[in-house]
């Protein structure tokens, strides 16, 4: 029969440190009083032990217990036993107070570059200890990963995990990207109509999501020439003239290329969060990391307005 740790009210204290002590002062009067627990419980502990083992530890005299000869080497175990036994315990404290842990997080481009580098400063100042492993991937890579338990969290749209806790962000408007020479290019405010039939530049999520829906529910059939697996190669491709493309406004803040981009009239948005498996258990660190990114974006995104009616 195992016997329980013993709960002194402070430390935790197993067995086996319990044991490692009465071998120390040859008493198990004093063991008991160190460790604030009965002489009668401390001296049934050893028992039950010795009855697991099959072996006697230590011999009864009237000044006290003795360890046995043969036991030497068993109490030798029991002491790596407790030193590792006290490690891990450190190892289960540190997570629990955010002293230490790695937080694994998936990201689409967009989010990476204009949002995560202000969260994860905010947060580093407070949890300095906590380190971060960051994956930069389309959405299915990141929902592939997740699932597989390669990441602890992604940040994607809210389309793009229907079935997952799901943090919301901000919203982020799909916009229409066409070569500065595009007949397009002339107008002031495109319609979805304008797309179909058009050169068009895929990228990496193909038509798997927010695009492929808005184009699947108005008819839309642009004439797909290229595919290419990163946004800003993508973006490149079309100042070069190959085609046009939709991409996030977030994504196209600051982009260092020269092309048109417009507006649709029916303005098409995408909501953009934090998603997490459900069902997990997450780590106190990811748990305290994603209490943190909703902080952040009551302070930072937090949008008044709501969510348009073409939102995805």
């Amino acid at each position: 029969m195992l016997i329980p740790s013993i709960n002194t009210g402070v430390n935790e204290v197993s067995k086996y440190e319990i044991i490692l002590d009465v071998c120390r002062t040859g008493s198990i009067s004093k063991t008991a009083v160190k460790f604030n627990y009965t002489q009668s419980a401390v001296s049934q502990l050893i028992k039950n032990y010795e009855k697991e083992l099959g072996v006697a530890l230590f011999r009864r005299t009237k000044q006290g217990v003795q360890l046995l000869p043969d036991a030497r080497e068993i109490v030798h175990c029991l002491e790596n036993i407790s030193s590792e036994e006290k490690k891990i315990r450190q190892i289960v404290a540190d997570l629990n107070s955010l002293d230490s842990g790695v937080i694994r997080i998936g990201s689409i481009q967009s989010i990476s570059y204009h949002w995560l580098p202000g969260i994860l400063r905010r947060f580093s100042e407070v949890y300095p200890k906590i380190t971060f492993e960051l994956c930069i991937e389309g959405f299915r890579p990141l929902i592939d990963n997740l699932e597989n338990d390669k990441l602890d969290c992604i940040f994607v749209s809210r389309y793009s995990v229907p079935d997952h806790p799901f943090i919301p962000l901000g919203e982020d408007e799909l916009m229409l990207v066409t070569p500065k020479e595009h007949p397009l290019a002339r107008k002031p405010e495109v319609s979805l109509a304008d797309v179909d039939k058009r050169d068009f530049i895929l990228t990496c999520d193909r038509l798997d999501y927010e695009t492929g829906e808005i184009f699947r529910m108005n008819g839309i059939r642009p004439k797909i020439r290229y595919q290419v697996m990163e946004d800003f190669a993508a973006l490149k491709m079309v100042e070069q003239g190959f085609g046009i493309t939709i991409l996030p406004r977030l994504l196209l803040s600051d982009a260092p290329f020269d092309v048109c981009v417009r507006s649709f009239g029916e303005h098409y948005s995408r909501v953009l969060g934090a998603a997490h498996l459900p069902g997990k258990q997450l780590s106190p660190a990811v748990i305290r990391f994603l209490a943190f990114v909703r902080e952040w974006n009551i302070q930072n995104l937090s949008n008044s307005n709501g969510m348009p009616d073409h939102g995805f």
